[in-house]
């Protein structure tokens, strides 16, 4: 009679566990998976356990099926729950007709692949949800919630993350995001190959407390700025990570004009600290996209200094930067070899914002420099190419632009 009964409860069981194999190939949205995986799978489970306990009869194999079921049933429910709510924030397919968390959790307009698809490295943590250990969360619901862009061909703000500059760069992009209704991802990087290359014991811990100190800053100044964003934290190359390496991304790219992803740790090799400076402009050359190196607060007063070679690239990133009003500036003066019609073209974009436009074709510049020192009060510089070395001969890669000048750079 037992090991009737013993097969009874298994045969029950095994049909559960069938069903809800059936309906995670048949439903259609992940919520009615995860629904028949959890529910019927648990209960499948359970059944085919009390069927083992039956037919074995024994002491032990009572205890471990007992032990088992109990774990069984303590912890899909809640697996379920936590899955069910991370695939409802990141906007995953709902087919259900009425939506019962609506205002409840924040969610997603658009699923995780999708997003990706448009540059997005991780999904945007949540308010509430847990956090990794080596970071702290941020404050807002840091949720993805896509806008029309103004700008035509142009649609977000990305920016990297690295101590000790967090803060500055930061404030940069919210504003501008918030200026131009741009949809806001901010990247965290730990280059893999800094730690790995260390001498110092314990570095990747080092390096991700530096880390976690600038995603602190970043949240104090997010706190009272209510811009959706997303937030990818990775380690690995940051030449892979932090630019959007796809044309369809059409995102401004915003850095610090110096630092790396080992966030100012001091854990690597001298030899490996020297190509580090060049690493940050290797990141503006993958970006499929403008670069903002970020030198200063904004609304720093002084005139836009356009380096201008002629070329289409060149015209088009001052054309751009002149009608999105990047910066408040009073004047612009064009430095190269545009042509009469390119600066023309360009007065007339200044001139809505109530800005002249002049163009010095000519400019002796002292050896190894780019512009005069006459243009050291500028408020930003916007250049068709960077320079070929961040750092040479230990000066600092601005140096090579206009000696001394510290600013903005969009390249």
């Amino acid at each position: 009679m037992t090991a009737l009964l013993a097969l009874v409860f298994k045969l029950v069981g095994t049909g559960f566990l069938v069903i809800a194999t059936v309906g995670v190939l048949r439903f259609e949205d992940p919520f009615q998976r995860m629904h028949a995986a959890t529910k019927a799978g648990t209960l499948g489970a359970g059944l085919v356990l009390i069927g083992v306990m039956l037919a074995k009869g024994s002491t032990d194999a009572t205890v471990v099926a007992f032990l088992t079921l109990v774990f069984l049933i303590g912890t899909m429910p809640v697996a379920g729950h936590l899955l069910g709510r991370a695939a409802y924030v990141s906007g995953a397919p709902l087919r259900s007709r009425e939506d019962a968390l609506a205002g409840v959790l924040p969610r997603a307009r658009h699923p995780l692949e999708e997003r990706m698809a448009l540059g997005f490295l991780a999904p945007a943590p949540v308010a509430g949800a847990a956090t990794p250990a080596v970071a702290p969360q941020p404050a807002p619901a840091l949720v993805d919630e896509p806008v029309e862009p103004v700008e035509p061909g142009f649609s977000g703000v990305r920016f990297a993350l690295i101590a000790p500059h967090a803060g500055l760069v930061t404030r940069r992009a919210v504003a501008l995001a918030e200026t131009h209704r741009w949809r806001l991802t901010a990247v965290a990087v730990i280059d893999r190959d800094c730690v790995e290359s260390a001498r110092v014991p314990g570095a990747r811990d080092v390096v991700r407390a530096k880390l976690a100190e600038a995603i602190e800053e970043m949240r104090r100044e997010t706190r009272e700025r209510p811009q959706p964003l997303s937030l990818a934290y990775e380690e690995g190359d940051p030449l892979t990570l932090i630019p959007a390496l796809s044309p369809e991304s059409r995102e401004l790219l915003v850095l610090p004009t110096d630092g790396w992803c080992h966030h100012g740790a001091c854990v690597t090799l001298p030899v490996f600290e020297e190509r580090l400076a060049d690493k940050l402009f290797e990141v503006s050359r993958r970006h499929e996209g403008p670069t903002l190196f970020v030198g200063c607060e904004a609304g720093a007063g002084g005139p836009l200094v356009v380096v201008h070679d002629g070329g289409r690239r060149a015209q088009s990133l001052a054309a751009w930067a002149l009608a999105t009003r990047l910066w408040p500036v009073e004047a612009v003066t064009v430095v190269g070899s545009a042509t009469r019609e390119q600066v023309e073209a360009l007065a007339a974009i200044a001139a809505d914002a109530g800005v002249a436009v002049g163009h010095v074709r000519a400019s002796k510049a002292p050896a190894g420099a780019m512009l005069p020192a006459r243009f050291a009060d500028a408020a930003a510089i916007v250049l068709p190419a960077l320079p070929r070395r961040a750092s040479g001969y230990g000066t600092f890669w601005q140096d090579a632009i206009v000696p001394g000048w510290r600013g903005d750079v969009l390249v």
